[in-house]
């Protein structure tokens, strides 16, 4: 069995990835027109 603080852990860490779940579902629906935009300054700045 475990302890209570273990318990207590687990739960604020499930609670964190709940939030960091979310969090990438958000950047993976943004990412793609961000990529648009952020890839010709890329491709210029590559040539050095």
């Amino acid at each position: 069995m475990m302890d209570p603080d273990d318990l207590k852990l687990k739960a604020e860490i499930d609670e964190i990835m709940k939030s960091v779940d979310s969090i990438m579902t958000k950047v993976e629906t943004v990412m793609p027109a961000k990529q648009e935009e952020a890839q010709p300054p890329g491709d210029g700045s590559t040539c050095s």
